[in-house]
């Protein structure tokens, strides 16, 4: 539809450069004003006058085309008493937004179309929140995401049902994702070839990095050249995340050089101590092959040895350690607590956490032994970080709180007690919610009772509410408001559930 002339911009001219230099021009769309034969210059202003009202009373001086309806849902919303909650929720408790989402896409039901724009603003300044956004507001929060720019986020999640040129010529990056991940699907080797094109073409980095992510569903040896191709990237982002998916494929060409880095640089000495050398600047291959930038001088600071030595532990597959070291890894551990090279069994932390190792995790979690609190004391004091979070995500859940479930019996610390229910996740088992009650209701008030509170108010399955007293006698008064929100929170979290 062609748009009809805006009068203010026909006027506009004439006002500029003078009506004795350019005539007043016609303006049909105008009401005609009362003095056909005015002079110019107050017919330009009685036609200006008339743009002026006409603009203020909100006239468009086009037709736009009319917006496309929002699409039917499958899902029914949730119901009133779980609007509601969410309201609460939004304004008050958004720390429980990602659980009251879970249920809410676990239940096969949809946030209520008014909560939309508040709960998309949500996920626009958190990025960890979008997935349970994007499941959670149906068809309607993903027609309303394409109205403002902030909310296009919401395109790369989700799945698009068929592998559509047009938007991938056209379309916005988060639906251009979309599409590709269609595509990986349907012919993993039109998609890589897409995106080997992209790492090519494509000027702005994160639309690389969020494209090149695609390969991480179905990833296989056939992906590695493409991954390869982005380690050259110019930008860290992408390099970082091309290393990330190379180190899930241990068969692979770079697995086997990252072996070799490790078998030049580490040995064993005549009583069995681990010696490793530094890796210097001039590594350029080992460099590129750890996604590191090779830096302009050269840099052999202390430092930079540590952080590229961290960086080959983390990513260079752990069996090269059992294969060079010892048999398995409890001795490979042992032979380095030995040697005292705290760095090296810090990077095998890392590396156990990052690359999902159970085996690594339950070793490395039992050179722990019965002294845990002091492991934890040591590390404040060193301020280096027990990564327990990194060592019990490989396990499955039950193993998970049974080790923290034996470790709370080991120290009588609150904040250490805490920080070990938290580093367990969630929900825990009846053994572990008991073991957590039982502190919980321990008078005795260490400094620590708020850490041990706010991971009970996390992951305390809310069956176990029924465990906790209303008014628990012999809690200092600061000690006993913070159990009321624990419990209240509890109480809060058990009818949200109920209600979805």
């Amino acid at each position: 539809m062609i748009p009809t002339p805006d009068p203010w911009e026909q006027l506009l001219p004439a006002a500029l450069v003078g009506t004795a230099r350019r005539a007043v021009p016609d303006t049909p769309d105008l009401p005609a004003p009362e003095a056909e034969d005015a002079p110019g210059s107050t017919a330009l202003l009685d036609r200006a006058a008339l743009a002026a009202v006409r603009r203020a009373a909100g006239h468009t001086p086009h037709t736009a085309e009319p917006v496309e309806p929002a699409p039917e849902d499958d899902a029914p919303e949730v119901g009133a008493a779980a609007s509601r909650r969410l309201a609460e929720i939004l304004t008050t408790r958004a720390a429980l937004l990602p659980e009251w989402l879970d249920l809410v896409a676990r239940a096969g039901r949809r946030v209520p179309a008014a909560h939309l724009p508040t709960l998309l603003d949500r996920g626009a300044r958190d990025s960890e929140l979008r997935p349970a956004v994007a499941a959670a507001v149906g068809a309607r929060g993903h027609w309303l995401a394409r109205f403002r720019d902030t909310w296009h986020y919401l395109g790369a999640h989700g799945a698009a049902t068929h592998f559509d040129p047009r938007i991938w010529e056209h379309g916005a990056p988060p639906e251009r994702r979309r599409v590709l991940a269609a595509l990986r699907r349907t012919d993993p080797a039109a998609a890589r070839e897409r995106t080997a094109e992209v790492l090519r073409t494509e000027p702005v980095a994160e639309r690389r990095r969020s494209l090149l992510s695609v390969l991480a569903s179905g990833l296989t040896t056939e992906d590695e050249d493409v991954l390869a191709a982005a380690l050259d990237d110019r930008a860290a982002g992408v390099r970082g995340l091309a290393l990330s998916l190379l180190s899930r494929l241990p068969d692979s060409d770079h697995a086997d050089r990252l072996r070799a880095y490790v078998r030049a640089l580490v040995s064993t000495g005549p009583r069995g101590e681990v010696r490793i050398r530094g890796v210097g600047p001039g590594r350029s291959g080992l460099l590129r092959d750890l996604a590191l930038a090779v830096p302009e001088r050269a840099d052999d600071t202390g430092a930079a040895r540590s952080e590229r030595l961290w960086a080959l532990i983390t990513h260079a597959p752990l069996d090269v350690w059992t294969a060079l070291v010892a048999p398995d890894p409890a001795r490979v551990l042992a032979r380095v607590e030995r040697s005292r090279r705290t760095d090296v069994h810090d990077a095998l932390v890392n590396a156990a956490g990052f690359q999902g190792s159970a085996e690594w995790a339950r070793a490395l979690l039992s050179t722990l032994g019965p002294d845990v609190g002091g492991h934890l004391a040591r590390a404040t004091q060193d301020r280096r970080v027990l990564q327990l979070p990194a060592l019990l995500r490989p396990l499955p859940l039950d193993e998970r709180c049974a080790w923290v479930h034996r470790a709370l019996n080991r120290t009588g610390d609150l904040a250490d007690a805490g920080y070990l229910l938290r580093a367990a996740g969630g929900p825990w088992t009846p053994e572990l919610s008991v073991a957590a009650t039982r502190m919980l209701l321990n008078h005795r008030s260490d400094g620590g009772y708020r850490a041990l509170c706010e991971a009970a108010a996390e992951y305390l399955p809310p069956e176990h509410l029924d465990h906790l007293p209303p008014d628990p006698p012999g809690l200092a008064p600061e000690d006993r408001r913070l159990y009321l929100d624990t419990r209240d929170t509890v109480l809060f979290r058990r009818e949200m559930q109920r209600e979805l």
